[in-house]
């Protein structure tokens, strides 16, 4: 084969098959997704990989440092309820939302900026932050590791509560050094805890405040069974109170391989788990309303640990403060928004005498208010063949796999129902692919099974590994096989893939023959 077949970021020479050995990135993008940048674009010191996350307020690339020579995870402020299709690699915005786009990437870069400045090794790392193509990115450490849920299932059985008390011990204190630091994650999960090769877990999934909690601004992402109750509420602020809520539901999924429903704790098969004091303490700090909940996390590390008994009077209301995902800078369009809603008021008043055969009749004004029509629910073909609907809108189609909505059904939009609309308004909706389903890979078996473990991860395969005695053709560590044949169709939220590799049982050898 020729030699002179040069990587795509690194540089390096690649001589065998489409997967540089050097920095590890393929030459080919998998499936390229609409609005997002291509595969090998060169952003500041960056070239983009895949794409590995979307969500209502950024893309997140694996990505290669050319600096650094390191894979790294590039985030791009990107809400696709705002932005219009792109000019090139350049982000452009729909019109008249181009202070909110403005408002809204600056609590990005400001909750970066902050982020940037806490330590630790539970945290992942800020690398730098820069304005390019009209937007503005986050270069973030690249965590080797799995999901605290895909950690469960490898594991094969919950932690106990020491494991799970030293486990979390390096989340509580970087949770203390947040809030030293005024900052509010929003989304601790199963999802965003990385537990690394080296057993140490790391928080990831930081976001602006608009993406974890209910609003009208851009398609919001929360955790059921972790995000706080507050949450689901309209333009709720979730604050400090709102991550202990979390990170107590996830110490409750760590000890018990379950997730956190109100009155879980309640269970006599708890007590198993955990003594009665820890109990006691995530109770406390899962308090449905957030006012009568532990809002510091010294608090409830104490409890935690049956060292002291924290006890709030009742209907004591908490001080929100800020964090960095939403500056002042938003106090003084309150202030104008009320203004302008007294001068109207007054110009309505001076106006009660008006002949009323002067102002517009009902029926006029209800042709001339135009609002975004509800799509949820409905058939993506239906919408497509809507010829009033589509002389009206445009639409820009993403899908996702759904376990609970049928194939071609709209399961979100963006704009919500009732908005405001103007014709050639640009709509998001997202179709359902129906159930997730996964094919087994080919020729598995005679892999090393740390190679099937990154083939299967890169994938989103969930698999369990199970040890066979060895035999000449599969020796130590290669893989005998799979529980299902490959081609199969596999349901990565509901089935789990058995991995089959040899164990370190010596090899027995036939007795001699007994000579006559």
């Amino acid at each position: 084969m020729s030699q002179d077949k040069t990587c795509l970021f690194c540089h390096g020479p690649i001589t065998e098959g489409d997967v540089c050995g050097w920095c590890g990135f393929g030459q080919q993008g998998s499936v390229h997704l609409p609005g997002t940048l291509d595969y090998g674009t060169k952003v500041y010191v960056y070239i983009t990989g895949d794409v590995i996350a979307v969500d209502g307020e950024s893309t997140s690339y694996l990505a290669y440092d050319t600096e650094n020579q390191r894979k790294v995870i590039l985030k791009e402020f990107l809400p696709v309820s705002i932005v219009a299709p792109r000019d090139g690699n350049t982000v452009k915005v729909q019109p008249g939302k181009e202070v909110l786009f403005k408002n809204l990437m600056m609590d990005f870069a400001d909750l970066y900026g902050a982020l940037a400045k806490v330590s630790g090794k539970s945290v992942q790392k800020v690398l730098s932050i820069f304005y390019e193509n009209g937007t503005v990115y986050a270069a973030l450490e690249y965590i080797k590791g799995d999901t605290l849920a895909q950690n469960l299932i490898k594991r094969g059985k919950p932690y106990t509560y020491k494991e799970a008390r030293w486990l979390f011990q390096e989340i509580f204190l970087l949770l203390k050094q947040l809030e030293k630091l005024n900052i509010a994650h929003g989304g601790i999960s199963d999802e965003t805890v990385i537990i690394t090769p080296d057993n140490v877990p790391v928080l990831t999934g930081f976001a602006i405040r608009d993406l974890r909690v209910k609003n009208e601004h851009i398609k919001y992402k929360l955790y059921d069974g972790f995000s706080a109750p507050e949450q689901y509420a309209a333009n709720r602020f979730p604050g400090f109170y709102t991550d202990i809520y979390s990170v107590s539901a996830l110490f409750y999924y760590a000890v018990t391989g379950k997730t956190y429903t109100d009155g879980a704790l309640d269970s006599r098969d708890v007590s198993r788990h955990m003594p009665k004091y820890a109990v006691e303490a995530l109770k406390y700090a899962t308090k449905p309303d957030w006012q009568d909940r532990i809002d510091n996390i010294d608090d409830f590390v104490l409890m935690l640990d049956n060292k002291a008994t924290v006890e709030k009077p009742p209907q004591q209301k908490k001080k929100v403060a800020l964090p960095a995902g939403m500056s002042k800078r938003y106090i003084p369009y309150v202030a104008v928004a009320v203004i302008l809603v007294l001068f109207v008021s007054a110009i309505m008043s001076m106006n009660v005498g008006t002949d009323i055969s002067s102002q517009p009749s009902a029926s006029d004004i209800q042709q001339e208010r135009l609002t975004v029509p509800d799509l949820m629910g409905r058939s993506y073909s239906d919408v497509m063949n809507d010829t009033e609907l589509n002389s009206k809108f445009y639409f820009y189609v993403s899908e996702e796999y759904s376990s609970e909505h049928h194939t071609g059904e709209i399961i979100s939009q963006q704009p919500l129902a009732e908005t405001p609309a103007e014709e050639g308004m640009l709509i998001y909706i997202t179709v359902s692919k129906g159930e997730p389903m996964l094919t087994v890979p080919d020729n598995l078996a005679g892999k090393h099974i740390d190679n099937v473990k990154e083939i299967l991860d890169s994938m989103g395969i969930r698999y369990a590994v199970l040890e066979k005695v060895q035999t000449k053709q599969y020796p130590h560590n290669i893989v005998q096989g799979t529980d299902r044949a490959p081609g199969t169709e596999i349901n990565p939220d509901k089935d789990l893939l058995v991995v089959y590799v040899s164990d370190n049982t010596p090899l027995s050898t036939p007795s001699p023959k007994p000579t006559a």
